[in-house]
């Protein structure tokens, strides 16, 4: 059986939520609220971004599946990092909230008609997107940030092999 390409769409939205939780495996609390440099993102803020966008992507996919050409806001990414506490927050629920999301949201995804994928929002910064297109750029969202965490796992791992060790050096 040949699958479509929203098809594929679908199941590699639903899929990549697996790669940022493998990512972020094995982490210590420590490491994981880090941040690698002054005014950077610790791992465990790139997780919770990555809910809220999906909350406010999800919600922007149901409405231009709804309404008529709805207005689609952006969102400051960095006023809800620096503003709703994000470390306050469990990076194990954020995970499963973004799986249950997904997860949810591909079934309806799945029973869309062409029509209904190709509805149009009208954002106030990107201009007009459907959810066929949406679908793609939030899968490669999920993506870039799984490479932002390998990248910080890596400057972070050479950070602490580093104090390890002079520690052992003293």
């Amino acid at each position: 059986m040949q699958l479509t390409s929203m098809t594929y769409q679908i199941e590699e939205y639903q899929r990549v939520v697996e790669d940022l939780v493998q990512a972020v495996e094995g982490l210590s609390p420590d490491l994981l609220k880090a941040r690698p440099g002054p005014g950077k993102w610790s791992i465990h803020e790139v997780v919770v971004h990555c809910l809220d966008s999906d909350l406010i992507s999800i919600e922007r996919m149901k409405r231009i599946v709804a309404m008529e050409e709805p207005a689609l806001l952006a969102c400051d990414e960095s006023a809800f990092i620096h503003r709703l506490l994000p470390h306050q927050q469990s990076i194990a629920e954020s995970l499963l909230m973004l799986r249950l999301a997904r997860r949810q949201w591909a079934r309806t995804l799945a029973e869309l008609s062409d029509e209904q994928l190709d509805r149009v929002g009208i954002h106030n910064e990107d201009g007009p997107m459907t959810v066929r297109e949406m679908v793609p750029r939030y899968t490669q969202h999920l993506e870039h940030h799984i490479g932002f965490i390998h990248r910080k796992r890596e400057r972070l791992k050479s950070v602490y092999e580093q104090f390890a060790d002079r520690a052992a050096k003293s």
